[in-house]
Order: C-alpha cells, then structure tokens, then sequence
C-alpha cells in the first residue's frame, strides 16, 4: 500500500520540524514531545502517533542518544 501525497507531505514536515526542534523552534515551545513535534510540523498529533509512529520514534531516538540533538541558543 503507497501512501497518498498528503502523507508524504506531512511526513516531510515532520521531519523538518524534527530538525527545526533540534536547533530553533518556530511553531512550538520547543520541548521534545510528540505534541511539540507535531505543532512544529503543523501536523495533527493523532496523525503523528497513529500514521507518523516511525517517524515520532525516530524522533525519540535522536533525543536519547547522545549528541544527537544540539542545544538551542
């Protein structure tokens, strides 16, 4: 099953957000949850948790490992 464009869409501005979340947040407060990557996505978070889960966790991952999320300024 492929994914329809507005999928890919969100996930693209799912994974911009997780880099903007890293370094200096737009849309959010800049914390790092699923709520705050998907109001920086400017995604619904059900969409995030239920359709995106991939892309939450990666999100996760990059915030427990070590040197992988930047300080912000």
């Amino acid at each position: 099953m492929t994914q329809q464009p507005r999928h890919d869409d969100e996930r693209t501005r799912i994974r911009e957000a997780m880099d903007r979340l890293a370094v200096r947040p737009t849309a959010s407060d800049g914390s790092l949850t699923g709520a705050a990557l998907a109001a920086e996505a400017g995604a619904d978070r059900m969409a995030l948790m239920k359709r995106h889960a991939d892309l939450k966790n990666a999100s996760y991952e990059r915030v427990r490992e070590p040197g992988q999320m930047l300080e912000s300024d």
